[in-house]
This record gives structure tokens, sequence and C-alpha cells, in this order.
């Protein structure tokens, strides 16, 4: 079976830059740059265009570091936009309630015989007994970012399956601390330094920040949910003092991969600078029938989505003007990314 690559609705976005009304192009940045260029490390591997730079893990699948090199106004610096986050910092999956998972590494794309346009991986798991996850990792030429795109497969050999949560979770580094979940939701966050109490007869989620910015205010993480038919955009901004005027973001250029349809409900952030993707998500209810018979063929695409990178100039101060500048144009990147979803 030949899987529809990437290449196929980039060069569909190619074909529309012409005509689009967007400052942005699919992909962001401009096109052109350096070589991209793919180092097998052995245990890892990095795709890199001198823009980004993804190291990605081959047994567990992860993305380990994103570097993103810019320029604001202050010279040339390359950051790891994963540094200092929870665990470590990284990107990671769970298939069916589960995490951990074990993958094997293959290339499918080498940009080498491209002309150093294009790489894309692809790593396979099937550490849930009767059910594959299979991820590609794909980055272009002047990208200032990376596409993600993951299949789920249920064989001929496969037995009696129950499809359970399905997402990939990003853990964001600690200079990240400006929220954007949608233009209602916009806002500092309380990383560090604040406290907070559980709330008596509350679901576990909830609590009381007792000092901080949002002292007296309540907390959960289902603050934090939309519509997925409507927000195709979120993430997460570095901004304000000891900020870095960068953001990181999760851009989805269609909606109809996800279960439950446009009017599912799901998680998208958390507090601690955590970008959750749910693909198949458990939230809420809504597109739950995941059940599959023995020996039931079925397999689902979901993607390519982007995983974006920007900054603004460092002469934009403060929190606001400057998280706001980078959310205009992640939403004007979406817009670009939707215009090439063929």
């Amino acid at each position: 079976m030949k899987w529809l690559r990437l290449g196929i609705i980039v060069a569909t976005g190619w074909s529309l830059i012409t005509s689009s009304v967007h400052a942005n192009i699919p992909g962001g940045g401009t096109g052109t740059g350096p070589n991209v260029t793919l180092t097998d490390n052995g245990s890892t591997v990095t795709l890199d265009n001198g823009i980004i730079s993804i190291v990605c893990t081959k047994s567990g699948g992860t993305i380990n570091h994103i570097y993103y090199t810019f320029n604001n106004g202050s010279g040339t610096q390359t950051l790891d936009l994963l540094s200092g986050g929870h665990n470590g910092g990284l990107l990671y999956w769970e298939n069916s309630n589960n995490q951990g998972l074990s993958f094997t590494y293959s290339l499918v794309t080498d940009p080498a015989s491209n002309g150093g346009n294009y790489a894309e991986i692809s790593l396979v798991t099937t550490s849930e007994p009767n059910d594959v996850l299979e991820v590609h990792y794909s980055l272009l030429r002047g990208s200032t970012g990376f596409y993600v795109t993951a299949m789920y497969k249920h064989r001929s050999v496969d037995g009696t399956f129950g499809l359970g949560e399905c997402r990939d979770n990003i853990y964001a580094g600690s200079i990240f601390n400006w929220m954007s979940v949608d233009g209602a939701r916009n806002r500092l966050m309380q990383v560090s330094g604040g406290s907070a109490i559980g709330v008596q007869g509350a679901p576990k989620e909830v609590s009381l920040w007792t000092n901080g910015i949002y002292a007296g205010q309540y907390e959960d993480k289902y603050k934090y949910s939309a519509d997925l038919g409507v927000n195709h955009c979120w993430g997460w901004s570095s901004v304000g003092s000891g900020g870095k005027n960068v953001g990181l973001w999760n851009i989805t250029a269609s909606s109809e991969y996800y279960n439950g349809g446009p009017l599912k409900l799901e998680l998208m952030e958390h507090i601690g600078t955590t970008i959750l993707n749910m693909l198949n998500g458990g939230h809420y209810g809504m597109g739950s029938d995941g059940s599959f018979a023995s020996g039931e063929v079925w397999t689902k695409v979901c993607g390519p989505y982007f995983i974006y990178c920007n900054h603004v100039s460092n002469t934009l101060t403060g929190t606001n003007a400057p998280a706001q500048a980078l959310y205009n144009d992640a939403l004007a990147q979406t817009a670009a990314e939707a215009s090439a979803w063929p």
C-alpha cells in the first residue's frame, strides 16, 4: 500500500502561493534557505534546514529538541524551545491510553535524493497488541516548523481491539509563559512562583490560587478546551521580562480526521506549558466508537499538522504586545496551511 505522502499536500500548497492573500506561506518562512539535511546519530536522528532542527529519539518516537534559529534584532541566536520543560521537555505519544511506547525507525525520504528540499522519517510501534501506530516527521527547505502525521492501523492479523485515547503531547520549554487557546483565552499564565490548594467537593483537577498573579481565582485544565472544528491554532509564547519573543504552536489545516466531528470539545493545553493534540480524545464523549473485530482491516490517517515556530522584534516589550503579535502571526500561518489542504 502506498501512503499519501505529505509531499502531495505540500505541492498543492506551493501551487497556491502566488494567489494567496496571506502574508504567510505553507510551511512558514520564505520557502528558501540551506539544504535540508538528515543525520543518523545511531540512537537519534536529526532533521535540519538551518532554521529548524529537530532531534528524534528512534526507540521512543519522541522529539527531544526543537532548535529554532532566528534574529529578532539582537543578532542571530538559536534556542531549544523544549529546554527546561516538564520531564526534560519533549514531544511524546500516547496510543490507546498507553505511554512509553517502543518504535522502529526507518527513512522515508532522504533529502540527499531531492537536492536538499525535503526529508521525512517514519517510526512504527506495535507496543499495543493488535494495533499499530505509525508516525511521520517531515521537514521542508526554509520551513519555520515541521509536519507531523499519525497513522493508526488495525490489520487482518490483529485480534479484537478497542482503540482508546490517542494523542501527542508537547512539553514546551521553561521560557514560555503566555498561553493562547483562542482569542478569548489568551493570557499570561502563572507557570512558576504561585501556589494553589485543592477545593473540597470539586473534581481533583480544580485548585484555588492562594498567591501569585491570579490569587483568589480557580484553576483547572478543562478551562482550556475548545471545539475541534473551530480551533485550529493553539500554543505558547515567551514574552515579558526574561522572555525571548518567540512562540511554539500546534496548527491544523483541517479538523476532518478528529473523532466526534466539528462540535467535538477537547483539551488544547495545560498550564504547565503543555500543548496537546487529542487525535482520538476521550474527554466529553462523542466519537468514542473504536471497537474492532478480529481481522477487521482499518486505517486512519491524522494530519499532516504543523508544529510552528515564530518570533517578533525585540522592540516589542512587555507581555501583551509581543504575545498578540505572535498569536496573530500564528493565525496567519493557520490560514496559509488551510489554503494548502487539498
